[in-house]
């Protein structure tokens, strides 16, 4: 993901618009290079959407306890407590949406299978910080 050679790549090969997908694969790098990806993606991809995960402080600091995480060897490394910070690294990047999983909009909970409005329901009924401290993000890139 941080290499430039895919973006060349692909750039050489499709127009846009573009749309990118990062979930569950940022908080486990290095902050510097979460900011090298978003720069590559906005050099080669100028207005293209990323949607990305964003871990708080309390999901973080708590990955050795928690029920899945602490069961594998990957680490996250970087979090952000404030996803708004996120266009503060690019000029002109702008974030379009983030919730929390229980401050999805209502009208797209509804469209979700059965099982995962059930799913939702259940996290926020439980008002766990580390679950407001994961955010679903959209950021559009200059």
């Amino acid at each position: 993901m941080t290499d430039r050679a895919w973006a060349a790549e692909m750039v050489s090969h499709a127009t846009g618009p573009y749309l990118f997908v990062a979930e569950a694969v940022l908080p486990y790098l290095q902050e510097p290079d979460v900011r090298g990806v978003i720069d590559l993606l906005a050099d080669h991809f100028p207005g293209a959407l990323l949607a990305l995960d964003t871990a708080g402080p309390g999901f973080f600091d708590t990955q050795e306890q928690h029920d899945a995480l602490s069961k594998v060897e990957a680490r996250m490394h970087w979090y952000c407590p404030d996803p708004a910070q996120l266009a503060d690294w690019r000029p002109g990047a702008r974030v379009l949406a983030s919730h929390t999983l229980t401050s999805l909009p209502e009208d797209l909970v509804a469209q979700l299978p059965l099982p995962y409005q059930q799913m939702v329901s259940a996290i926020a009924a439980q008002r766990l910080p580390q679950a407001e401290g994961y955010r679903l993000n959209l950021l559009r890139l200059p």
